[in-house]
């Protein structure tokens, strides 16, 4: 599961791509159209600044705005910086491996198999989608319970 930092990241980053050549967009903007908290919204526009993937300027006609083009941006990248690996197990990640504590060898774990096919497809997937991609919401399973999986 992403975790609400990935999510609100993920919505924010969304909201600049909406904003994209239009100047700086204000921290209480996509606060409030987004509904994440402004101060969480600062640690997290902080993190993607630090990566390279937000600019700011301070002051009354300030804000934040994407430091790349959207098309130079997939969600992989963005899902990486905040959650450090897309694997669902420390044994499958590419970039931030570990032994899981208490299992088989790796070379004997089925299941480290199973999650690395998952990762696998999960990355080319999620490499795939840039912010620049259009993505339109979808109907709640709530609101169509025949459509619930």
């Amino acid at each position: 599961m992403l975790s609400q930092k990935t999510r609100y990241a993920i919505r924010a980053m969304q909201h600049l791509a909406d904003h994209y050549g239009q100047g700086p967009v204000q921290l209480a903007e996509i606060a409030e159209r987004q509904k994440i908290p402004a101060s969480f919204l600062t640690v997290i526009l902080s993190e993607l600044t630090r990566f390279g993937l937000v600019a700011s300027m301070r002051g009354r006609d300030g804000g934040y705005w994407l430091a790349l083009s959207p098309i130079d941006i997939t969600y992989g990248d963005l899902i990486r910086i905040m959650r450090g690996s897309l694997a669902l197990v420390p044994c499958a990640s590419r970039y931030a491996h570990e032994k899981c504590k208490n299992c088989l060898e790796e070379g004997e774990c089925r299941t480290r198999a199973l999650m690395l096919d998952v990762r696998d497809r999960t990355a080319e997937l999620l490499d795939g989608i840039r912010l620049s991609d259009r993505i339109d919401p979808v109907p709640s399973f709530a609101d169509d319970p025949a459509g619930a999986p």
